[in-house]
């Protein structure tokens, strides 16, 4: 079993998990490559800014996110903001590369699934899994921006290190879920419980409602690093439990069938991890390197 108990994965921290579906304006004021922060909010794209790509929006000239509201991902006060977290950073900097201007609208991430399918928004952002599931309805790039596993979230004396040591127990995960139906076929549906926002389901960990949380790893850690009495685990690979312990790579689902920004997003991935966008961003997270390498460039 690998444990990365001891990774630092920190962001701005808050008790709650804002849900809302009033739209935030994130206004920048000029292009930006992928190695180049973006500029400031609180501004228009430049007139003379020239598109790396060009692709259809629902609103001409704007980017609009409908963002899964989770630390370290992406974060999100109030529906105006402050935005903080690795995907407040990239998604931004993927749209000012392209001449856009980003509102993101934060929420959870059943509701920013929602958002997107019935056509409210251009992207469902917060590293999200990619899943054939979504596929259907989504469109997903074929490359990811970081990779990402199940993490078991428990307290420490009990600290569950195997899909099997967690049957009989009762297991929380987050509606809407790329986790969901595995955590389901595993355990019974009944045994799973599930919440429509992070700070809940660890809420109720505390609380002894239930037994551990099943999540991706990054949002375990964001929780256990600053709480002494809890951990989280990443599992082995188990051949008899394959959807939970794979790796998996998140991307940004977005409009099907615009595959001209699918095509944008994936040049964005390539470039952003290539010339160390991604890791820069990490670290602004203060994201461990360990689980950066593991985020990064997988196991």
């Amino acid at each position: 079993m690998r444990s990365l108990t001891g990774f630092r994965i920190t962001a701005q921290r808050s008790g709650v998990a804002i849900a809302g579906t009033a739209a935030a304006l994130l206004l920048l004021t000029s292009c930006a490559g992928s190695g180049e922060p973006a500029q400031e909010a609180g501004a228009a794209v430049a007139e003379d800014c020239t598109p790396l790509h060009e692709f259809t929006t629902i609103e001409p000239g704007v980017l609009t996110v409908a963002a899964m509201n989770a630390a370290p991902k992406f974060h999100a006060l109030s529906d105006s903001g402050p935005f903080t977290g690795i995907d407040a950073t990239l998604i931004p900097e993927f749209a000012a590369e392209n001449c856009l201007e980003v509102k993101f609208k934060p929420m959870t991430g059943a509701a920013a699934q929602l958002d997107l399918r019935e056509g409210k928004s251009d992207m469902f952002g917060g590293l999200i899994l990619k899943t054939p599931e979504r596929a259907e309805v989504f469109a997903q790039t074929e490359g990811s921006i970081l990779y990402e596993t199940l993490g078991i979230t428990s307290a420490k004396d009990a600290a569950y290190d195997t899909v099997d040591s967690l049957q009989g127990k009762r297991v929380g995960t987050l509606s809407g879920s790329y986790y969901v139906e595995p955590l389901k076929a595993a355990y019974g549906a009944n045994n799973v419980e599930e919440y429509q926002s992070d700070a809940n389901a660890f809420e109720d960990l505390k609380a002894g409602r239930i037994d551990a949380v099943a999540w991706q790893s990054i949002q375990g850690f964001n929780f256990t690093d600053r709480d002494d009495d809890y951990v989280t685990k990443i599992l082995d690979d188990d051949q008899k439990y394959p959807e939970l312990t794979v790796l998996l790579e998140n991307n940004w689902p977005h409009t099907k069938g615009n595959s001209a920004m699918t095509a944008a997003i994936d040049d964005y991935y390539e470039r952003a991890k290539a010339d160390g966008t991604v890791a820069r961003v990490l670290e602004e997270n203060e994201i461990g390197e360990e689980a950066a390498e593991l985020y990064v460039n997988g196991r």
